[in-house]
């Protein structure tokens, strides 16, 4: 995958812009600022939780589905799942505490929070899963589970987004996406 980089700490995949752009076009501004704004908070409970447990960034890559913060050094397996949860956490809270005064970010939130608890290797559930079966048994054995929990949940959302397809009049957006996330957690369980 090629990358745009910003800086030394910030590399930016070359889709994000045209994604940007056809997100936009499609979905209106109002929806969109909407939709970056709980990616950003989603993104903030990460590094918020990184300072808390004293955590360097060694570099961030904006992609897609939000941002990939890679930390330097090694850190506790109990470290790697509070900073992976973290996340999804703001971003269930934000959207509860808004639901009032902003209703469309609150959605958004709240579903982007849930989506990224799916224990998949590309989302913040994989990470969590991961770091709770290292620390709790052989690397070999958690590599499998992982890797068969994440092909399980594949299928069910592959098959949720087919159904979705045809109950929504052809509206692809799910498979598109169900895409994205099935080729992202290829290349990480590779």
């Amino acid at each position: 995958m090629r990358y745009i980089y910003l800086g030394k700490r910030l590399k930016c995949s070359v889709f994000l812009p045209p994604l940007i752009f056809l997100f936009c076009v499609s979905a209106g501004l109002q929806r969109s600022f909407s939709a970056f704004a709980a990616v950003i908070l989603h993104e903030a409970g990460h590094i918020t939780a990184g300072l808390i447990l004293k955590r360097k960034i060694s570099y961030a890559t904006l992609s897609a589905l939000g941002a990939d913060i890679e930390y330097t050094g090694a850190a506790s397996y109990k470290a790697d799942i509070i900073t992976a949860l973290c996340g999804p956490v703001f971003s269930l809270i934000s959207g509860f505490l808004l639901c009032g005064v902003f209703y469309e970010f609150a959605v958004i939130s709240v579903i982007y929070g849930l989506m990224n608890l799916i224990p998949v290797p590309c989302f913040d559930g994989g990470r969590a899963l991961r770091g709770a079966l290292y620390s709790s048994s052989d690397i070999t054995v958690s590599e499998r589970i992982c890797d068969a929990v994440s092909v399980f949940c594949l299928i069910i959302m592959y098959l949720f987004s087919v159904f979705l397809l045809f109950y929504t009049s052809f509206n692809a957006s799910l498979l598109f996406l169900c895409a994205y996330v099935f080729f992202d957690s290829y290349i990480k369980m590779k």
